[in-house]
C-alpha cells in the first residue's frame, strides 16, 4: 500500500525537478545571449583599430592556414598557439578582418559566462550560480577580454570548464569526467602563460583531500586525471626542453623579481605589488590602467557589487564550508600571482585565471542579503532588493561602457592602433582588395599585375614597432616589401619614374610631399590629403600620422 502512495509522489517530484531544470536552462541561455550581444556586436569596428598583438596572431593564423603547425609561437616575444589556431578557423570563415581575429576571444568570453555558472553551481547552488553568471556577463573586465583578440580570453573559459568537470568527477566518482578534466587542463597549457602557475592547484589540492579522509574515493580518478593531463602537455614539454629560452623568455622578461636583489627589497616589492593588485577589485582609480584591458583605472566592481563582494568574502567560510573555502582561496591566490609577480600590475589579462571563481563572492553576498530579508520582511522586498543590486550594477556598466561609448573614443582607438588600421584600409580601398570596413572582403584578389603601386614611408607603421607594423601587414593582403605593388620608400633612393605604375599612393611623413611633388608633377596629376591624427596628449597637442599623396599619370 505504501508503495502505491509513494509512487505518485516520486513521479511528481521528478516532474517538478524537470520543470525546474528547464527553467534554469532557459535562464542560463538568456544570460549567455545577453552577454554575447555585449561581446560580439560590431567586432570589426568597436574598438576602431586592430591592435598589433591582435594582428600578430592573425599573421600566425595565416601561416597555420598555409600548413604551418607550431607547438609554440616564437614571434612577438613568444606566445602559446591555441588562440592562433582558432583564429585560423575564423579567418577561413570570415576572411582577413578584425572580426575574424576577435571572434574566438569574443566567443570564449561569452562561453565563460556559462562556465562560471557551471563551476559556481557545482561549488554552491543553482541560485547562486545564476547570480554569479549575470554579474560576470555585465562586468567590464570579461567584456574587454572578449573585445581584445589575444590569448587571455581563452584561459578563464577552459579553466572554468576544467574546474566544473573535476568537481563533478569527484562528486559522481566518474572516471570519464576525471579524464576529460585532465585533458582540458592540458589544453589550458596552450592558451596563456599564467596557467604555468595555476597547474600547481591540483597538486596543492591533494593534501586537503587526503586530510579529509577521501583518498580511496578518488585515487583511481586522480591517476586518470594526471595521466590524461601529462599526455596532453607532452608535446609542449618536449618543445620546452629543447627551446627553453623561447618558452621561458617572456615570463622572465616581465618578472619584477630579480634573484640578485636583497631579500628585504624583494619582500617590499611583493608587499607593494600585492597591495596594488588587491585594490583593483573595489578601490576607485586602482584598476588596470591599460585602455585595451579596461576603462582606465576603473576597479573590477562598481560600488554596488563591491558591497556584496565584501559581504560575500565574509560569509563564504560559513556558506562554502571549510574545505571548499580553503580550496577556492588557494585557487584565487594562485590566479592573481602572475600579475603580482609581473610588471604593469594590476594587469587584468595576467589575472584572467581568477574569473572562474571570482563571481562566487558577490553572488554569495546577494544570496545572504536575500536570505536575511526573507526572514525579517516579505519575499517581495527580498527579491526586489536583490534584483535592484544586480540591475543597478548593469545600469552602471551600461553607462560607463556604452552610453559614454568607450570603444569609440579617440584614446581607445589610438591604443588599438587605429591610425595604422586606417592606413591599411586606405591601401585596400586604393587597390580594391582586402578589408575595406564598409565594402566586401576580397583578400584573395591578386593585384600583382595591376597598374597600381603603394609606397609607405619608413616611419609610417614602422617595422621596429611591433604594433602598427603587424596591423598593416595583416589587414593588407600583400606582404610589405615583397612586391613592387606594396613597398617602403626612401627619399634618398626613389625609384625611376619609368618603373612606376599609372596610379600611385604614397603614405608619407608630413613634409615628404615637398620632395615627392617636384619629382612626380611633370608626369602625374597629384592630390594630397591629411591622414589620421593622434588624439590630444596631456598638453592638448596632436600629431598628423601621415599624409596621403595620390598620383595618376597624365
Amino acid at each position: 500500500m505504501r508503495h502505491y502512495i509513494n509512487l505518485p509522489l516520486k513521479v511528481l517530484v521528478k516532474l517538478i525537478d524537470l520543470i525546474n531544470v528547464r527553467k534554469v536552462i532557459w535562464l542560463v541561455t538568456l544570460i549567455v545571449i545577453m552577454s554575447a550581444s555585449l561581446r560580439l556586436h560590431q567586432l570589426n569596428t568597436r574598438p576602431a583599430g586592430l591592435f598589433g598583438d591582435e594582428a600578430a596572431d592573425g599573421l600566425d593564423a595565416l601561416k597555420i592556414i598555409a600548413g604551418h603547425r607550431p607547438i609554440f609561437l616564437t614571434e612577438n616575444n613568444g606566445r602559446e598557439p591555441l588562440h592562433a589556431y582558432l583564429v585560423a578557423l575564423s579567418i577561413n570563415i570570415l576572411g582577413r578582418t578584425p572580426a575574424a581575429v576577435r571572434f574566438p576571444s569574443a566567443l570564449a568570453s561569452t562561453l565563460t559566462v556559462l562556465g562560471i555558472f557551471l563551476t559556481t553551481q557545482s561549488i554552491t547552488s543553482t541560485r547562486i550560480a545564476l547570480i554569479a553568471s549575470i554579474i560576470s556577463g555585465f562586468t567590464v573586465w570579461p567584456i574587454m577580454l572578449g573585445r581584445l583578440a589575444t590569448r587571455p580570453a581563452l584561459l578563464p573559459f577552459f579553466l572554468s570548464i576544467t574546474l566544473w568537470l573535476a568537481i563533478e568527477a569527484y562528486k559522481r566518482k566518474n572516471n570519464k569526467y576525471w579524464i576529460l578534466s585532465g585533458l582540458l587542463l592540458g589544453i589550458c597549457i596552450y592558451t596563456y602563460t599564467p596557467i604555468r602557475l595555476l597547474i600547481l592547484f591540483p597538486v596543492l589540492c591533494l593534501p586537503i583531500l587526503i586530510i579529509s579522509r577521501i583518498r580511496r574515493r578518488i585515487m583511481i580518478g586522480v591517476v586518470y586525471f594526471f595521466l590524461s593531463f601529462v599526455i596532453t602537455i607532452s608535446p609542449f614539454i618536449v618543445y620546452t626542453i629543447n627551446n627553453q629560452d623561447q618558452v621561458l623568455g617572456r615570463t622572465t622578461g616581465v618578472s619584477i623579481i630579480d634573484l640578485n636583489d636583497d631579500p628585504s627589497e624583494t619582500l617590499n616589492i611583493l608587499t607593494s605589488q600585492t597591495k596594488t593588485v588587491l585594490q583593483m577589485f573595489s578601490v576607485p582609480g586602482k584598476g588596470d590602467w591599460n585602455l585595451r584591458h579596461n576603462i582606465p583605472n576603473r576597479p573590477v566592481f562598481d560600488p554596488l557589487i563591491t558591497t556584496v563582494f565584501i559581504l560575500g568574502l565574509i560569509v563564504a567560510p560559513i556558506k562554502l564550508g571549510r574545505h571548499k573555502f580553503i580550496l577556492v582561496s588557494i585557487y584565487a591566490l594562485l590566479s592573481i600571482l602572475p600579475t603580482i609577480l609581473s610588471e604593469e600590475a594590476p594587469h587584468y589579462g595576467r589575472a584572467s585565471g581568477l574569473l572562474p571563481v571570482l563571481f562566487i563572492f558577490p553572488a554569495l553576498g546577494i544570496w545572504w542579503i536575500n536570505n536575511r530579508l526573507n526572514k525579517f520582511t516579505t519575499r517581495f522586498i527580498a527579491t526586489f532588493t536583490s534584483s535592484a543590486i544586480i540591475g543597478g550594477s548593469i545600469l552602471i556598466t551600461t553607462h560607463d561602457y556604452y552610453l559614454k561609448d568607450y570603444l569609440s573614443q579617440p584614446n581607445t582607438g589610438f591604443w588599438f592602433d587605429e591610425q595604422c588600421t586606417t592606413a591599411a584600409t586606405e591601401v585596400n580601398n586604393f587597390t580594391g582588395s582586402g578589408w575595406q570596413i564598409d565594402g566586401p572582403v576580397t583578400f584573395d584578389v591578386d593585384i600583382s599585375g595591376s597598374d597600381k603601386m603603394v609606397f609607405v614611408a619608413a616611419n609610417v607603421c614602422p617595422q621596429y614597432s611591433s604594433s602598427g607594423y603587424y596591423t598593416l601587414q595583416f589587414l593588407v593582403p600583400m606582404n610589405l616589401g615583397s612586391s613592387l605593388q606594396f613597398q617602403r620608400y626612401s627619399l634618398d633612393s626613389l625609384p625611376n619614374l619609368d618603373s612606376l605604375a599609372n596610379d600611385l599612393l604614397f603614405l608619407c611623413i608630413p613634409g615628404d610631399e615637398e620632395t615627392l611633388l617636384p619629382w612626380l608633377q611633370e608626369d602625374y596629376n597629384i592630390s594630397i590629403q591629411d591622414g589620421p591624427w593622434t588624439p590630444p596628449d596631456k598638453l592638448g597637442k596632436s600629431w598628423l600620422v601621415y599624409r596621403s599623396l595620390y598620383a595618376t599619370s597624365k
